[in-house]
C-alpha cells in the first residue's frame, strides 16, 4: 500500500514511496475506474502507443478482468488500450510539473502537482494510486493543450 510519495523535477531517483508494496499492483490487475481513466484518455496517458514491461493492455471496452500483463515492449494496435503501471505514470508527472505528493488517507487517494511557484496544477481525489495520478496527469496535459489552443496566433495562418 502507498503511504505518501512526493518528487520534485529532475530528482525522480530519490523520490520517497513510503509503505509501497513493489509489484503489489501486478498482482491484483489494474481497477475498474483505473481501467476506466486509460479507456477514456487514452492519448493524454501515454504518447505513443507501446506497452512497457509491467503495463497492462485491455482491448478498448474491455473489463479489468480482460487485462493482460506485458512482459516485454510491444507496440499495441488500434482498439487496444495501454493501461500504465503506477511507476510510468509517476515519472511521466514528474515531467509535467515541478513537485507532486501521492497522499492516502481514509482510503482514498490524493494526488496535488505544482508549478515552478508552488501553484496547485491538479487537486484530484480516488479510490487507488493509478487512478488519481492518472487524473492529475490527465488534468494537466488537457489544461495544458487549451491554453496553447486559446493562445493568440496559434492555429491561424
Amino acid at each position: 500500500m502507498l503511504g505518501t510519495a512526493s518528487c520534485v523535477k529532475g530528482k525522480w531517483a530519490r523520490c520517497r514511496a513510503v509503505g509501497y508494496v513493489e509489484g503489489s499492483d501486478l498482482v491484483s490487475g489494474p481497477s475498474e475506474v483505473y481501467v476506466s481513466i486509460c479507456q477514456r484518455f487514452a492519448r493524454w496517458l501515454v504518447s505513443e502507443r507501446c506497452a512497457e514491461p509491467g503495463d497492462w493492455i485491455v482491448p478498448r471496452g474491455g473489463s479489468p478482468e480482460s487485462a493482460q500483463l506485458v512482459m516485454e515492449p510491444v507496440w499495441v494496435e488500434k482498439g487496444v488500450i495501454v493501461v500504465p503501471r503506477l511507476e510510468r505514470l509517476l515519472s511521466e508527472l514528474s515531467r509535467e510539473c515541478t513537485s507532486f505528493v501521492l497522499d492516502f488517507t481514509s482510503r482514498e487517494y490524493a494526488c496535488v502537482a505544482f508549478d515552478e511557484q508552488g501553484r496547485t496544477l491538479a487537486n484530484v481525489v480516488a479510490s487507488d494510486p493509478a487512478a488519481a495520478v492518472a487524473q492529475a496527469l490527465v488534468f494537466i496535459r488537457a489544461e495544458r493543450a487549451a491554453q496553447a489552443t486559446n493562445e493568440p496566433g496559434v492555429g491561424t495562418h
